[in-house]
């Protein structure tokens, strides 16, 4: 099925782009990966009464480098590493005392439900460890991943 069909038969999902790639094409994909970013929108609890006050201070950290070790949720199936990964933004939205809606722009690689709880330690700094509080997160969508592929095609 082509795009066109595709686009043509419903209004719930559009296709642009699609095409057959080259192994090599793959291959020059994965390596950009490191310098994608993705964009987030994360609900997170609080254990302590939070103020609009109290995470402001999130929305002026630009470029935070964190070290992340291989998440314990995901350690049967990756290697046993630290990463070190980059928090590009942080935008804040009050919701009540103990929650908050965090929308990230990060580092492609980067494990976001680690950077809100810690991981048990194993990513620093995290959102509970900046705030000085215990953080879970409840929600996590992915908003956008920017990346310029596959190669844009003529109609």
């Amino acid at each position: 099925m082509t795009g066109c069909k595709i686009n043509n038969s419903s209004n719930k999902i559009q296709v642009r782009d699609l095409q057959l790639v080259t192994r090599e094409a793959i291959g020059h994909m994965k390596e950009g990966e490191e310098e994608k970013t993705k964009t987030y929108s994360a609900l997170i609890w609080t254990n302590k009464a939070i103020q609009k006050k109290d995470i402001e201070f999130l929305n002026d950290i630009k470029d935070l480098k964190i070290d992340q070790k291989t998440p314990l949720r995901v350690l049967h199936r990756r290697p046993l590493a630290v990463r070190a990964r980059v928090i590009h933004s942080m935008e804040t939205q009050y919701v009540d005392e103990h929650h908050f809606r965090l929308h990230l722009k990060t580092q492609a690689g980067t494990y976001i439900k680690e950077f809100v709880h810690g991981d048990f330690g194993r990513t620093k700094p995290n959102i509970g460890s900046l705030m000085n509080v215990t953080a879970d997160i409840l929600e996590l969508d992915v908003e956008s991943v920017d990346v310029d592929w596959p190669p844009a095609l003529d109609d």
